[in-house]
């Protein structure tokens, strides 16, 4: 209930802050029987408590009028007399005259509250009165303390006018000769009509025509596959001939020489071999010749 109370004073805080113009620190005028009844209560110094309610500095004050009707009702109310003397006294023009305490709070708001006042009170003719006016603000007390009253029916809807009002253009935006000149030419009747641009019935996706593509079983996939293979290779296997008709020119120069170089190693063999031969027969005849000058020894 607490979060709750001081969640709603906040929302009605800025209500009268931004509707009204209520600015810190905050005025109060201060009736006889709420402060009869915070002492009746013993909540403690009235000051205090609406400061703790409101979050900001207070001002509070009081009238001759408020003052006179205390006196008047007797010992009973001398308590709360004796509260309201701590606090300094508002002009409130009413001297010679003999006026009530809520004739005279309700005179000081006025029509507009001009001068942003708060009025705490328990009188409940008094607090319909203040509600009708624009931007009057009222705080009263129960055995849970100090509330703020939320705004009224009356004044949510001056808020509203006010709001509408603002966005009329003034009258020196309605002598600007744009606006007239606007205002001329949405007079004039317009015989076209306005052409709107039809959207043509749209077909079905393509995509969403083609056929669906059937799965093929594991061993179809892989036939396909071997073929694809052998199809790989062919063309490799076809190819192999053409390579070897290509690289065979490129030797055929080249055996004319290798049968040279061939013809010539031989040449050089059968030479070697020829002498061999002839060392070989040389060296038997030397022998033969020794052998037989030692037999006629």
């Amino acid at each position: 209930m607490r979060r709750k109370k001081h969640k709603n004073t906040r929302r009605t805080l800025r209500f009268y802050r931004i509707q009204f113009g209520h600015r810190p620190p905050y005025k109060v005028l201060l009736d006889g029987n709420f402060a009869h009844a915070l002492e009746a209560m013993k909540k403690g110094e009235s000051k205090d408590l609406i400061e703790r309610l409101l979050g900001d500095t207070v001002k509070c004050y009081t009238t001759h009028c408020v003052q006179r009707e205390l006196k008047k009702l007797g010992k009973e109310y001398a308590g709360a007399r004796q509260l309201l003397k701590r606090y300094p006294l508002h002009k409130c023009g009413h001297d010679e005259e003999h006026c009530s305490a809520a004739d005279c709070l309700a005179a000081q708001l006025g029509d507009k509250n001009e001068e942003h006042f708060f009025v705490a009170t328990q009188d409940k003719v008094l607090h319909r009165r203040c509600m009708s006016v624009p931007g009057g603000a009222v705080l009263f007390a129960s055995i849970n303390g100090v509330h703020l009253e939320t705004p009224s029916a009356l004044q949510k809807q001056r808020v509203k006018l006010e709001e509408q009002r603002n966005l009329l253009p003034s009258q020196a935006e309605l002598h600007s000769v744009a606006l007239q000149v606007d205002g001329a030419a949405q007079q004039q009747p317009t015989t076209e009509r306005p052409s709107f641009r039809r959207k043509k019935a749209k077909g079905p996706n393509p995509l969403s025509l083609l056929p669906k593509k059937r799965k093929e079983p594991a061993a179809a996939v892989r036939e396909a596959g071997s073929g694809k293979q052998q199809q790989q290779q062919q063309p490799a296997q076809a190819a192999q001939p053409k390579l070897q008709q290509q690289q065979q020119p490129a030797k055929q120069p080249q055996q004319p020489q290798q049968q040279q170089a061939h013809k010539d190693g031989e040449q050089q063999q059968g030479v070697k071999r020829k002498r061999q031969r002839r060392r070989g027969k040389a060296s038997g005849g030397d022998g033969g010749g020794g052998g037989d000058g030692g037999g006629s020894d």
